[in-house]
């Protein structure tokens, strides 16, 4: 039985309490309809017992793309317990899986409690590196007060929006852009269900937005930038109404796939490589196959069940130097399925017609540059209308979490209001990042920002 089952049979007697309020919303072409806000849960559980994320399968299908299905309150911390001074909602919303088909996952909202500005608050959906094929280690959990730190970087990593978006005074989203299953790796779903969140929250009105006229910007990370890039590619085609501004991706994952994999294979980092196998496969039925069938070493499928059982902090860091390609017979990046998930989900399908910035380090230990450079002079060859990429040389994958916060947040920040961006292609070097001016005076505007909302004070007011 999977994990989702076993969820939906166990949370079946948990209470939600009375209803306190109701919101209209709308999806699509769809007349407004009332969803009503339930109360934060009286006990924080996983999403595997929280019938919050099991809804119905009639409800889902009738529902249109970005149509909210459940709202709640829920009282937002950090690591569980620091709790966090802004309001917020979780939105159930109906997406779309890598077939077509109609599925449902969470949405976080964060909103700053200063009144908002006239015409509305920006939006800002930020994408964390979740990296894991477990709905434990969804940010949806770990956002909420009583969650257990489990998976203690994505724990982490919530401030960086908090402080950088709510801070300016926009409303943040951040959706469990995985889905159900919890399919890490699959960059079509992840960007639908990442756009279709985009969609509920700008339909949701305690988010204080203007429907689909509100400037929107994407960030990402790493894993987060597994839907943040592959949203920017098919904005235009799936989510034509939406008025996205500007995409900000570092440490681009999806350029080529295949090399990054066999680049960490029987190295410090080698876990990940059967975090993406797991995540990948479930959503793709074929895949789960070929690694039932293509791996003749019994310690290695031993390995693979962990992953569906660990957030990527614990999944990465089990075993390493372990090569487990070494396990399968044969390539497994030759075998059918895996083709057709490579030629699905790999970045460079299509041209952005948005603003994106890209930063990546030249010597990135763990997503190797030279595929993010092939996928930017296809950008600039195809007439991309505005990209920034930049290529630090003394840098490395870990620290440019924090190392290019500065131009990230400086051009998410021009986007969101209304600084035209610069116009055809934009490559630069800068040599180190963390010794420019930039990086400290981003630092200086950061992180009293994050200490303030740290301390339980309201951020966002001064806007």
């Amino acid at each position: 039985m999977t994990s989702r089952r076993w969820g939906r049979l166990l949370a079946t007697g948990v209470a939600l309490g009375l209803l306190l309020a109701a919101v209209p919303v709308t999806a699509g072409a769809e007349p407004a309809r009332e969803v009503a806000i339930e109360p934060p849960p009286a006990v924080t559980l996983p999403p595997e017992f929280d019938e919050f994320y099991a809804p119905e399968a009639g409800p889902v299908a009738a529902a249109q793309p970005g149509e909210i299905l459940r709202a709640r309150r829920i009282m937002p911390a950090f690591f569980g317990f620091v709790h966090l001074n802004v309001d917020a909602w979780q939105l159930l919303y109906r997406t779309t899986n890598s077939f077509g088909e109609a599925i449902a996952t969470v949405t976080t909202v964060l909103v700053p409690k200063a009144p908002p500005p006239e015409g509305g608050r920006k939006l800002l959906s930020y994408q964390i590196a979740e990296d894991s094929a477990a709905q434990y280690c969804a940010p949806s959990y770990v956002i909420q007060s009583g969650a257990i730190p489990f998976d203690y970087v994505n724990a982490a990593e919530v401030l960086i929006p908090i402080a950088a978006g709510v801070g300016e005074g926009w409303t943040v989203a951040l959706p469990d852009y995985e889905g159900p299953k919890s399919s890490y790796g699959t960059s079509k779903l992840n960007a639908q269900t990442t756009l279709d969140g985009i969609r509920a929250v700008e339909n949701f009105a305690p988010a204080q937005l203007s429907g689909p006229d509100t400037p929107t910007a994407l960030w990402g990370y790493s894993g987060g930038t597994v839907p943040s890039s592959f949203a920017a590619e098919i904005a235009q085609t799936y989510a034509p109404e939406l008025n996205i501004v500007g995409i900000a991706a570092g440490g681009v994952a999806a350029a080529d796939f295949a090399t990054a994999l066999r680049h960490n294979n029987r190295g410090v980092y080698t876990g990940l490589v059967m975090g993406v196998f797991a995540g990948i496969s479930n959503e793709y039925p074929e895949v789960r196959e070929m690694l039932r069938n293509s791996i003749v070493d019994p310690v290695t499928q031993v390995l693979l069940a962990s992953k569906h059982l660990l957030c990527h902090p614990m999944g990465t860091a089990l075993v390493p130097f372990y090569d487990y390609l070494g396990a399968f017979q044969g390539d497994p990046f030759q075998h059918p399925a895996v083709q057709r998930f490579l030629a699905e989900n790999s970045l460079g399908q299509a041209t952005p017609d948005m603003p994106i910035y890209i930063y990546h380090a030249q010597f990135d230990e763990i997503l190797p540059n030279a595929g993010v450079d092939r996928l930017v002079e296809k950008y600039c060859a195809e007439g991309a209308p505005s990209v920034i990429y930049e290529r630090e040389l003394v840098g490395e994958h870990i620290s440019g979490v924090a190392a290019q916060l500065p131009g990230a947040i400086a051009f998410l920040r021009d986007r969101l209001n209304g600084v035209p961006a610069v116009q055809g292609c934009a490559i630069s070097s800068p040599t180190f990042v963390m010794a420019e001016p930039r990086f400290w005076q981003t630092a200086a505007d950061v992180l009293p920002t994050a200490l303030a909302a740290l301390l339980g004070q309201a951020i966002g007011t001064g806007r």
